[in-house]
């Protein structure tokens, strides 16, 4: 489908937050070239209708390939519920390309995720039937690292500091996968971790493959202890700030060997280029097609297009 090429090419950004991200701007623009944002900040949920009918109404229908939305911001619950408003208020013809990455949670996610599998499979080995738990994994991007691993084919576990938090967010996704996820507490206090409380968990489920999406400068796993699984082959630590999330494991990691443990270490920088690149393309996807509606498991696919 083509609009007419003298239609320029506009994003519409829209986000909860006083300010739109730099960061997601810069990624546009680096996205597409001669691209126009228009950024909307403050949007509540009553706005939503009107800014969407004000976007998809000045545009003759073939045209509307050349008007995309982006939403952004750091309220992810809110970012999903704007998604689902401005696509309900969209009708044929008058449809256009929408993709919600608050706080780039889904993309984020993906690029744990592509991580991982690229250091399985560098082993000769598949990621169906591996093990996998995410401490502090009831944030967005533990929940959706869950969800890609469980589409995946991988037996998931995730941890939080309330076990009653752990269990309702395993119920979450569990409603939409039929999976069976194990929900456990890892006690923190603040930036102390109870360790006796990560090594029972570790110790009851003896997972391949550990990853750690919490706050920043909270150390979850130490090298005393993960050192001690023989069955653990991948690390994989979404946080850049150091203290690191997973003891030993760098922010600039790329499926590398820790220390001739056998071993292999992700960091956070090299989940985050695959990130950036990844956003810069669902971005560039946005104009390929008018009414696409572009959520999580269309980002994960769209990473080995």
């Amino acid at each position: 489908m083509e609009g007419d090429e003298r239609t320029k090419k506009i994003l519409i950004y829209l986000s909860v937050e006083k300010y739109a991200s730099p960061f997601d701007l810069f990624q546009a623009y680096d996205a597409v070239d001669d691209l126009i944002v228009i950024p909307y900040t403050g949007v509540e949920m009553d706005d939503v209708p009107e800014l969407i009918n004000d976007t998809i109404f000045p545009r003759r229908p073939k045209d509307l390939i050349n008007t995309a939305i982006f939403i952004g911001g750091h309220d992810v619950v809110k970012g999903d519920e704007i998604m689902d408003s401005a696509v309900k208020q969209m009708f044929d013809p008058f449809k256009v390309s929408i993709v919600a990455d608050p706080d780039g949670s889904n993309t984020t996610a993906t690029g744990c995720v592509v991580k991982i599998k690229e250091a399985i499979e560098a082993k000769g080995e598949k990621l169906k039937g591996k093990r996998a738990i995410i401490f502090a994994g009831t944030g967005p991007v533990g929940l959706r690292v869950a969800t890609l691993l469980v589409r995946e084919g991988v037996k998931v576990a995730i941890t939080s500091r309330k076990i009653e938090r752990a269990i309702a967010a395993v119920a979450n996704v569990e409603k939409i996968y039929h999976a069976e996820i194990t929900p456990y507490e890892v006690k923190t206090d603040k930036y102390k971790i109870d360790y006796e409380s990560t090594i029972n968990a570790l110790r009851e489920f003896n997972p391949n493959i550990i990853v750690t999406a919490g706050p920043p400068e909270i150390t979850y796993v130490k090298k005393e202890t993960w050192n001690h699984f023989n069955d653990l082959e991948v690390m994989a630590d979404a946080n850049a700030y150091p203290p690191y999330g997973i003891e030993g494991v760098d922010a600039n990691d790329d499926c590398k060997e820790i220390e001739n443990t056998g071993k292999l270490g992700i960091g956070a920088l090299r989940i985050g280029s695959v990130k950036n690149d990844l956003q810069k393309k669902i971005i560039r996807k946005l104009f390929e097609k008018k009414g696409m509606v572009i959520r999580l498991e269309d980002i994960y696919a769209t990473a080995f297009e």
